[in-house]
C-alpha cells in the first residue's frame, strides 16, 4: 500500500505516502527547486521538515541534452523527488520541444519517485472550446503513456483539466477514473487564479473533482504555495501541493504571513519567531546583500508553509479543522469566499467527515458559521432520526439550554420531580447552535463537550422556528416552551411572525405555570 490514510476531518486527511525513496506525511507541500540553480541549499529544506521536493523534468532534459542521468545523484538528494513534465512551460509558452512519450520515458529513466505525464493545461483564459480540447488531449496522452508506466514502481500523476468550467472538471475526473494505472490525480493550472486571490473557484473545482475520483488515491494541487489557502484546500480534499512561491516571493522582497504577503520594505516589525525573524529586524534584512536577503526571506517563507501544514494536521487530529477555517476566513475577504464555498458544498464534505473521533476536543461555537460545521449538522440529523415517531401525540416541553450539564438546570429538575412516569410528555432541550437535545444525550459529545458564547443577536428566530416546526411535523400534540434563559417572549413573538402555522401548536409559559396547562 503506497497510500495509507490515518486520520480524517472534513475531506482532509493525514496519510502516509510511500515512494521508492522514503515516506511523506500528507498534507504535504513539495518545494519547487530549479535544477540549474539552487538558491536555498537542499539540506535547509530537510532541516525545515521538507523530505520531498519537485523539480522540472523538461528543464533537466534540456540541461542534459536528453541524456538520462540519475536525478538523485545529480541533485545530491536521497529523499523523494517529484518531477513536472513541462506542463507549466506549455501553459506559459504554448508548447515545449519534447513530446509526451519522450518525457514520460525520460522521467522513468532518471529514476524519479513521482512523475507526471505531459498534460495540456487548460489555462485560466481558455474558451470553453479550448478547455474541452485540453481535457480530451490530456486524457489521450494519459492513455498513450499508460503502457510506458504500467510495470513501473514509480508513482504517476494524471492531471485533471477544465478549470474554470465545473462541468469539464467533472468530465475530466470521470475520464481519469477509467485509468487505474495512475497513482495520483492532480488539479491542473490554477496558478493564475491563485495570483489573483481567486481561491473560491479553486476550492470549488477541487471539491467537484474529489467526489468523482477514487477515494483511496491522493489528490495533488499544482502551483499552490501560500499558507493562507492551504487549510481550505486540505479541507476540500487536497493531499499534496507544490510551489516555487517561497523563492519567487523572496526575490521580490515579499514576506509571507498567515493572511497575505507583505513587502519587507513595508514592515517595521517581523511578525514571526522563525530562526530568520528571531535574528534579524526588517531594517537589517534590507541592509543585507540582495542574494543573502533573498535566501533568508525564502527560508522564512518555507518556515511559514511548514508551520501552516503542521497547524492543519493538528486540527485534523483534534477534529477542529472547521474551527480553524472559521478563524482563518476572517483574515481576508478572499478566504471568506473560500469558506463560503465549503459551506455550500458541506453535504459533500459530510461524506468524508467522521461523526466523532477518539481525540476530538470540545467543539467551539463562535457564531452562526459554527452551526454549518458538517459534524454538528450530521449530529442534528441523527438526533432527529433518533426521536423519529416517538414524539407522536405527545406534549413536548422545550427547555432552553443555557447551563451545562443541561439536566442540572432548575427547570428540568422541577419537571423531573413532577413528571414521574408520564408517558404522554416528552422533555427536550433546545440550543441556538446545537439544536434539539434529548436529556439522555445531554452528557454526550458535542452537547456537553462544547464551548459557546452567544448574545441575542446570534439567536436566529428562523432557525429556532424551523426546529420547532420539525418537532410539530414529527407529530407532537402541543409544544410548550419554558420561558427561561435566552428564550424570551420577544423571541417567541418573532418566531410566530415568521411561522404563523405554529400559532396553534406552540405556547410559552414560565415553569411555575406549566402544571396548570398540561397534566404532569
Amino acid at each position: 500500500m503506497f497510500f495509507e490514510p490515518r486520520e480524517y476531518d472534513l475531506a482532509g486527511r493525514i496519510t502516509r505516502l510511500t515512494t521508492r525513496h522514503g515516506s511523506i506525511e500528507t498534507p504535504y507541500l513539495f518545494p519547487v527547486i530549479n535544477p540549474l540553480k539552487q538558491e536555498v541549499p537542499l539540506d535547509k529544506l530537510l532541516e525545515l521538515g521538507f523530505n520531498g521536493l519537485i523539480t522540472n523534468a523538461y528543464l533537466f532534459y534540456k540541461r542534459n541534452k536528453g541524456v538520462a542521468k540519475p536525478i538523485h545523484d545529480e541533485l545530491k538528494w536521497s529523499k523523494t523527488i517529484m518531477t513536472d513534465s513541462g506542463g507549466y512551460q506549455v501553459l506559459i509558452y504554448g508548447d515545449v520541444e519534447v513530446d509526451n512519450k519522450t518525457i514520460v520515458s525520460y522521467q522513468r529513466s532518471i529514476g524519479v519517485d513521482i512523475g507526471v505525464i505531459l498534460d495540456k493545461p487548460t489555462g485560466n483564459k481558455a474558451s470553453y472550446k479550448e478547455a474541452v480540447e485540453s481535457v480530451y488531449e490530456t486524457y489521450r496522452r494519459a492513455v498513450e503513456a499508460a503502457p510506458l508506466i504500467s510495470d513501473s514502481d514509480q508513482l504517476w500523476v494524471l492531471p485533471i483539466q477544465g478549470i474554470p468550467y465545473n462541468e469539464l472538471v467533472e468530465r475530466s475526473s470521470i475520464l481519469a477514473w477509467k485509468l487505474p494505472v495512475y497513482s495520483i490525480y492532480a488539479i491542473g493550472s490554477p496558478t493564475v487564479l491563485l495570483e489573483r486571490y481567486s481561491y473560491s473557484k479553486i476550492i470549488e473545482s477541487l471539491i467537484l473533482a474529489k467526489r468523482l475520483l477514487p477515494p483511496g488515491k491522493p489528490i495533488h494541487v499544482f502551483g499552490v504555495g501560500h499558507p493562507m489557502i492551504l487549510p481550505f484546500l486540505v479541507a476540500a480534499g487536497g493531499d499534496l501541493f507544490d510551489s516555487a512561491s517561497y523563492i519567487l516571493y523572496a526575490r521580490d522582497d515579499r514576506y509571507m504571513t498567515e493572511t497575505g504577503t507583505r513587502n519587507i520594505r513595508d514592515l517595521h516589525y517581523l511578525p514571526c519567531n522563525c530562526p530568520v525573524c528571531s535574528r534579524y529586524t526588517a531594517k537589517e534584512l534590507l541592509e543585507l546583500p540582495r542574494q543573502e536577503r533573498t535566501r533568508l526571506i525564502a527560508l522564512h517563507n518555507l518556515y511559514m508553509l511548514s508551520k501552516e501544514l503542521k497547524s492543519v494536521k493538528q486540527a485534523i487530529m483534534e477534529g477542529r479543522l472547521w474551527e480553524l477555517l472559521e478563524y482563518k476566513s476572517k483574515g481576508h475577504p478572499s478566504l471568506r469566499e473560500a469558506f463560503n464555498v465549503l459551506v455550500k458544498y458541506r453535504d459533500i464534505l459530510k461524506q468524508y467527515n467522521p461523526l466523532s473521533k477518539p481525540d476530538t476536543k470540545a467543539l467551539f461555537l463562535i457564531d452562526r458559521s459554527s452551526t454549518r460545521n458538517p459534524r454538528l449538522e450530521e449530529t442534528k440529523t441523527r438526533v432527529s432520526n433518533i426521536l423519529g415517531d416517538s414524539l407522536r401525540n405527545k406534549h413536548i416541553i422545550v427547555i432552553p439550554a443555557y447551563r451545562k450539564p443541561y439536566t442540572s438546570q432548575d427547570e428540568y429538575l422541577d419537571l423531573e420531580n413532577n413528571l414521574r412516569d408520564n408517558d404522554s410528555i416528552q422533555v427536550l432541550f433546545i440550543h441556538p447552535f446545537l439544536g434539539v437535545i434529548p436529556p439522555g444525550l445531554s452528557s454526550t459529545y458535542p452537547f456537553y463537550q462544547h464551548e459557546s458564547r452567544f448574545t441575542t443577536r446570534d439567536i436566529s428566530p428562523m432557525e429556532i422556528g424551523s426546529l420547532l416546526s420539525t418537532l410539530s411535523r414529527q407529530g407532537a400534540r402541543k409544544i410548550i416552551i419554558v420561558e427561561a434563559g435566552w428564550f424570551t417572549r420577544k423571541l417567541y413573538t418573532k418566531i410566530l411572525r415568521a411561522f404563523p402555522d405554529l400559532r396553534d401548536k406552540i405556547a410559552i409559559y414560565r415553569i411555575d405555570e406549566i402544571s396548570s396547562q398540561i397534566p404532569l
